[in-house]
Formats: C-alpha cells, sequence, structure tokens
C-alpha cells in the first residue's frame, strides 16, 4: 500500500518531506578543498581552523577541523556550548584553568563541558590535527 497523498494528512506530510528533502542533502568533499582560516584571538599562534559545513547547510552541528603547526597553541578560552574532540594526529597538551595540562595522542577522545575554560598546545616537533564537533 502506497502514500495517499490525496488525503489531507498525508498531502501536507508529503509536502514537508520534499520540502526538507530539497534542504539537507548528503555532501562529500576533502578536507583540503575547504580553507584554513589562521586562529589569532586568545593568544593563539601557528593555528588554523576549516569550517565543514556552513550553519545553513547542517542543520543540528557543526564539524571543524583544527591544524596546530609545531610550538602553535590555541589560547585558554571557553564557550556556552559543549565540545566533542577526536585527535587525528600528533599530540597535544590540552591547557585546563590553574595551569592544569593533560597530554592526548592521536586517536584519542577528549569531551570538554560547556563553559569550562580550555585551550591547546602543541610542543611536539610534528603538526597536531582534531576534529572538533559543536552544536550549533
Amino acid at each position: 500500500m502506497g502514500l495517499d497523498i490525496t488525503s489531507p494528512f498525508h498531502s501536507h506530510q508529503y509536502f514537508f518531506y520534499i520540502i526538507l528533502s530539497m534542504q539537507y542533502t548528503m555532501n562529500h568533499f576533502h578536507f583540503s578543498s575547504i580553507e584554513g582560516k589562521e586562529i589569532t584571538d586568545h593568544d593563539s599562534k601557528q593555528a588554523t581552523i576549516r569550517r565543514f559545513m556552513t550553519k545553513k547547510e547542517a542543520p543540528n552541528f557543526i564539524m571543524r577541523r583544527f591544524d596546530i603547526g609545531p610550538g602553535g597553541r590555541i589560547g585558554i578560552h571557553s564557550h556556552p556550548h559543549e565540545h566533542e574532540i577526536y585527535i587525528l594526529s600528533g599530540e597535544l597538551v590540552l591547557l585546563h584553568e590553574n595551569n592544569l595540562e593533560t597530554f592526548v595522542n592521536q586517536d584519542e577522545f577528549v569531551f570538554i563541558p560547556a563553559e569550562e575554560p580550555h585551550g591547546y598546545e602543541n610542543r611536539a616537533k610534528v603538526p597536531a590535527s582534531f576534529i572538533c564537533v559543536i552544536p550549533k
């Protein structure tokens, strides 16, 4: 039995399905096709960000890639939302308040709660990269 679009309920349902299908479509690309933007706030240096999708393209979450060169950093800051981070390559020092530090390596996951002050330093001799997902 197919969808009966002649009934008022199903015709509205079908209409919204078409509208939503047109808005959000599967997308595929290589990260290098997105220009990295230098991060300079919070006393940051040798750090870039790539935002994979715009807020219009992704309805619920924003995925970003960060690259921090040897000796680079993103200074301590906080946000009103949580962060979920996956270390793609290299090693980083996760900076906390009160000079606390946590060392994180490739293939490790970090959860940062909302309003938690945090920053990153790359003290290694090779670049470090991570993916960070935040709510919209």
